[in-house]
């Protein structure tokens, strides 16, 4: 003797698919919201939450990464985390945050730390990029300490380049930057809640990138004049140099070229700054104040109390020694 079918309704079919579909979900989702909330009180509270991803960079993060932090901590409204090891962050590790710093410069982390930060960023938070952070990933060698090729070549992370907005190049016209040198970089956009309210001009002193490989949609809001006497002779460039170093341009262009700009990455804002090659960079007033004002930007949308004029963050004001 047969059994008949069970009779379903299909008011109750459709709730049971929708909670079935949901249950899933919420299985696969790479954000656990309990860790989050878990997470939450032990930050400060109201500071906005920065994590600073780190721990190889051409340039000295050893130095550069703890100063980043301490400018910063020193205005009083942020709380910073450092990860050294972004190969193992996923979206879990982010979810708590509410901007990323980049001082990192090196090899590819994987498609899950990689797709990690690309989500966090396209859902609605910040980035801020710091001067060599913009050769990682765009297929160039990786460097190590102190500018020492490693020869690692990896293929470039195309999501990168359009998050952050421009990278080095060795194809025509080739990325370089001349002399280290004193420059004015000038602002073009007062108005943006980063720049607004500032002089038109600040002083750096820095490595003055040029040739930039930019994408679409990228915000100019100040730029620098390359000046051409700042030329790296030949007989001073590196002796060598080992065949897989990428062909780049020691010529400054004698022209305007973009130092700070922004990007709408998804519901998300970036930042990049082609400034800070040091911590003598870094603590210039210029670089210390935009800095600042960007991470605040970037995880907010908005510059809650900004500064009437440049000041360098290295020390926290008189009322909070």
């Amino acid at each position: 003797m047969g059994v008949a079918p069970t009779s379903v309704q299909p008011g109750v079919y459709l709730k049971t698919t929708i909670l079935f579909l949901v249950l899933v979900t919420a299985a696969q989702s790479p954000v656990s919201q309990t860790s989050v909330v878990n997470r939450v009180p032990l930050f400060r509270k109201g500071a906005i939450r920065v994590l600073i991803l780190s721990g190889q960079n051409n340039h000295d993060w050893r130095t550069t990464t703890p100063f980043l932090e301490r400018l910063l901590l020193n205005t009083g409204r942020f709380d910073v985390r450092i990860n050294q090891e972004p190969v193992g962050m996923t979206s879990d590790t982010l979810a708590v945050y509410d901007v990323v710093v980049l001082d990192y410069n090196g090899p590819r982390w994987g498609q899950t730390a990689e797709n990690a930060l690309a989500d966090f960023v396209r859902s609605g938070r910040g980035l801020v990029a710091v001067h060599g952070a913009n050769w990682a990933f765009s297929g160039l060698v990786v460097l190590a300490d102190h500018h020492v090729p490693t020869g690692i070549m990896e293929p470039a992370w195309p999501e990168y380049k359009s998050m952050i907005g421009g990278v080095w190049s060795d194809q025509d016209p080739a990325s370089g930057h001349g002399k280290r040198h004193t420059f004015l970089v000038k602002i073009s956009d007062l108005h943006n809640p980063i720049t607004a309210g500032f002089p038109g001009t600040f002083e750096a002193d820095d490595e003055l990138y040029h040739n930039m490989h930019m994408s679409e949609g990228v915000h100019i809001l100040a730029t620098a004049y390359d000046d051409l006497k700042y030329k790296i002779p030949r007989e001073q460039k590196p002796a060598n140099i080992p065949t897989n170093w990428p062909h780049l341009d020691f010529n400054p262009t004698g022209k305007d070229e973009p130092m700070l700009w922004t990007v709408n990455y998804g519901r998300g804002r970036t930042v990049y700054t082609t400034l800070g090659h040091d911590v003598k960079a870094m603590g210039m007033p210029g670089f210390s104040t935009i800095f600042v004002r960007s991470v605040e930007w970037a995880a907010t949308g908005a510059v809650r109390e900004p500064e009437p004029e440049f000041r360098s963050w290295a020390e926290p004001p008189a009322h909070q020694q």
